[in-house]
C-alpha cells in the first residue's frame, strides 16, 4: 500500500507528541504568583489546560480582576521555553512510532493550540520536526480554536485528505469528539484518568504510544 492510500495522521502536540503538559503548568503555578494567584501546579493544570495565550490571559483576569500586560506574556514564553530546553522530553514511546509511520509512508501533521513558536521548539528540543516538516499547524491560522474541528480540518486539507481519509490522535476528550463529529477517525491517547471520557466521546482508546501502531492500522484495536 502506497502512502496515498494510506490514512494522512494528524497529531496533537502537547500531550501527544511531547510531554509539556505538566511541564507548563509548574511555570505558570510559579508565575502567576507574582500577580497573586496561588495555584498548585494542579490547579495551574485544570486552569489552563487546552486555553489559548489569550484565553490563559483570560483566565487570570477573571480570577485576579486584571489582564496580565504584555511583560508577564513575555517573561511567561521565555520562562516556558527555558523550561522547555532543560526538561522537556517525547511522550514515551512516539517517537519510534512515528518514524515507524513516516516509514511506511503517512503523511503526517500537527495540529495544535499552542503558539507556533512553542510548537516548533517543542519539535526542535524532543527531535521530532523531521517527521512533520512543513506540516506544523496551529489554532491562530484558523477561525476557531479548539475544540473546533477547524485546525484538524485545515491540517487535513494541506495532506490532501479528506475528513474521511485521515486520522487525528488527541488527549483531549472534548477535543476528540469534535474531531469525531466532523468525520475524522479519531485515536485518543489516554494515559491518565480520561479514558472513560474518551471511550464515551465514541473514539477509539489507547493508554500507551507503544499501541499507536496497531490503532493505526487497526481501526478496532
Amino acid at each position: 500500500m502506497n502512502g496515498a492510500n494510506l490514512p494522512a495522521l494528524v497529531f496533537d502536540c502537547d500531550g501527544v507528541l511531547v510531554d509539556s503538559e505538566y511541564l507548563a503548568s509548574r511555570v505558570e503555578s510559579e508565575l502567576t504568583r507574582e500577580l497573586g494567584l496561588e495555584l498548585s501546579v494542579e490547579e495551574a493544570h485544570d486552569l489552563f489546560l487546552g486555553k489559548t495565550v489569550d484565553g490563559v490571559l483570560d483566565a487570570i483576569a477573571a480570577r485576579t480582576g486584571t489582564r496580565p500586560s504584555s511583560l508577564f506574556a513575555y517573561n511567561w514564553a521565555f520562562a516556558t521555553a527555558h523550561a522547555f530546553k532543560r526538561e522537556l522530553a517525547p511522550v514515551p514511546f512516539v517517537r519510534d512510532a512515528v518514524a515507524e509511520l513516516m516509514r511506511r509512508g503517512h503523511r503526517m501533521a500537527v495540529a495544535s493550540q499552542s503558539p507556533l513558536a512553542r510548537v516548533r521548539l517543542s519539535l526542535e528540543i524532543t527531535g521530532l520536526g523531521g517527521y512533520f516538516g512543513p506540516h506544523v499547524y496551529v489554532t491562530s491560522m484558523v477561525a476557531r480554536p479548539k475544540p473546533a474541528p477547524d485546525i484538524y480540518l485545515h491540517a487535513a486539507d494541506r495532506l490532501g485528505a479528506s475528513p474521511a481519509e485521515a486520522v487525528v490522535i488527541e488527549d483531549s476528550p472534548a477535543g476528540a469528539a469534535s474531531a469525531r463529529a466532523a468525520g475524522f477517525r479519531v485515536i485518543g491517547y489516554a494515559p491518565g484518568g480520561s479514558a472513560a471520557a474518551m471511550r464515551q466521546a465514541g473514539v477509539q482508546v489507547l493508554q500507551s504510544m507503544e499501541e499507536l501502531l496497531d490503532a493505526v492500522a487497526n481501526p478496532s484495536a
